[in-house]
């Protein structure tokens, strides 16, 4: 059996997972923070004979920390050590303290022991006051460790047991109520376990939204940022803002994460910190005032109105697809939206469409983004369409999802399909990647579109209704682009200005 193993993350940093060569267990996965195959090699072989570093390796005081011998544990060196050697300690000790230092022997020791109470201590005779605390401390440790303790009284006693340097003897997950420092990454991961997290649990509780594919999300961040930066062994209590600035400044240069992205990185460390302080479990808050990036994010483009003509009369490469982008420009629908359509949902008596439920890889069958249902009326003839495909699906019923899976009838398109598949499209009427990216034309671009073309034909409050905003302001947001109709309407309205002044 291999005493560890080295991989890479997503970063291309290895890491090092070592292996008991008793039970077989995996410990968790440390980073090298190297990229070259042959340092981990020699990083690893060198914490599996010397022990892994207390500070992580990129830590300002990672460098410090190593140049400092480890003290050993006293309570082991004193046990290891031989009457011989006991007197010769008790002999530096009083010529360090000036007082007398006495060790009685092990046969004097042996012979007296049944006498002793239980729950009277054996000290060394000491007559400096720092002994004296020191002895008195040992002897309220010994007379603890006999009494029995309610929970609560056993909680102040591991806080007791911390203070006294004594080793730690609480499971790693116990630290809300144990008093015990808050390991970064463990908590942050455990904070965004959707089924698992008491966070999450209270706020659906509340009555707050909470995705899944949110929470998924957050956690990912930990595990591709924070977790390979820095570590296991980092605790929330140790972090400091210069640190915290030179992680998201080294995201944003060194890893080449948008500022947008590097935000919600932020993010998802600072609310699980806000929390912890809320509920008084932190002294302070290590995420307050942590700067935040300029978002750099592009004004979404939409097709003109040619190019969605010829998308319309395009060959599509199958039946999904197009019905997927026609709902999208006329009706305006969410990919998310177009996924969670199910036959029950399709009135074709009153060719109206039932948008009530959304669709996503991680949630499943979901409420609609702002968890409002609305009806939008629909031409016959794309209604007719839409029943029609879903009629082929193997378990067709009222149920049965109308853009399903052909590997997985059961379930839905991922919504990210649709944007690969309308990149294709835009790729064979002449809008090549390139240009693409430059208009930031996605398949969400669809929605801007239909709401642009509602927007020049009637008011912002039926534009709002059809989309499904919540405000008004928002379906302005989405109807304002320019597009053709409108650009001639306004050279038509300064002709006929021109037109008037000049034959005035």
């Amino acid at each position: 059996m291999r005493p560890f193993y080295l991989s890479k993350n997503q970063c291309g940093y290895y890491r090092v997972t070592f292996v008991n060569p008793v039970t077989g267990w995996r410990s968790v996965a440390k980073s090298t923070h190297t990229k070259d195959q042959y340092q981990a090699m020699m990083i690893a072989t060198t914490w599996l004979n010397e022990g892994k570093p207390e500070e992580r390796i990129n830590s300002r005081n990672f460098e410090n920390s190593a140049k400092t011998p480890v003290t050993n544990n006293l309570k082991s060196m004193v046990a290891g050590l031989s009457d011989n050697e006991l007197e010769q300690l008790a002999e530096l000790l009083s010529k360090k303290l000036g007082n007398n230092v006495s060790v009685p022997k092990a046969d004097s020791v042996a012979a007296t022991a049944p006498e002793l109470s239980s729950s009277m201590p054996v000290s060394l005779t000491v007559s400096s006051p720092v002994q004296t605390a020191i002895s008195e401390q040992t002897q309220t440790l010994e007379k603890t460790s006999q009494t029995s303790f309610s929970p609560t009284q056993k909680k102040r006693r591991i806080v007791v047991v911390k203070k006294s340097s004594v080793e730690k003897t609480v499971p790693a997950k116990t630290w809300e109520t144990s008093g015990e420092k808050i390991p970064l990454c463990d908590f942050l991961d455990n904070f965004w376990d959707y089924d698992n997290s008491p966070f999450i649990e209270r706020t659906l509780a509340y009555g707050h939204s909470m995705s899944r594919k949110h929470a998924f999300n957050q956690r990912s961040f930990v595990r591709n940022y924070w977790r390979p930066y820095w570590g296991d062994d980092t605790c929330i209590e140790d972090l400091t803002k210069p640190e915290l600035d030179d992680f998201f400044f080294y995201l944003y240069q060194e890893v080449g994460l948008k500022g947008e992205t590097v935000n919600k990185v932020i993010n998802s460390c600072s609310r699980a910190t806000r929390w912890l302080f809320d509920n008084k479990r932190i002294k302070e808050n290590p995420m307050l005032g942590v700067e935040r990036f300029k978002p750099d994010t592009l004004v979404r483009g939409i097709p003109t109105e040619s190019e969605v003509r010829e998308l319309l009369n395009l060959d599509w490469e199958n039946q999904t697809a197009f019905l997927a982008f026609k709902i999208a420009a006329f009706c305006g629908l969410r990919a998310g939206e177009i996924s969670g359509l199910r036959v029950c949902d399709l009135d074709v008596d009153s060719d109206i469409i039932h948008v009530r439920h959304s669709f996503s890889e991680t949630d499943g069958l979901k409420t609609t983004k702002n968890k409002d249902t609305r009806d939008l009326p629909i031409d016959h003839q794309t209604i007719l369409q839409l029943m029609s495909h879903a009629r082929t699906n193997p378990e067709y019923g009222d149920m049965s999802f109308v853009f399903y899976q052909p590997q997985n009838p059961s379930k839905a398109y991922y919504p990210g399909y649709y944007n690969d598949i309308f990149y294709l499209a835009l790729d064979k009427i002449g809008i090549h990647e390139a240009e693409r990216k430059d208009r930031n034309i996605v398949f969400h671009s669809l929605r801007h579109f239909c709401a642009t073309l509602l927007a020049q034909r009637t008011d912002l409050k039926t534009v709002q209704t059809i989309l499904g905003h919540r405000t008004i302001a928002m379906s302005a947001h989405y109807s304002d682009h320019e597009t053709i109709e409108k650009f001639n309407n306004v050279r038509t309205i300064m002709s006929d200005a021109w037109e008037k002044l000049l034959s005035a």
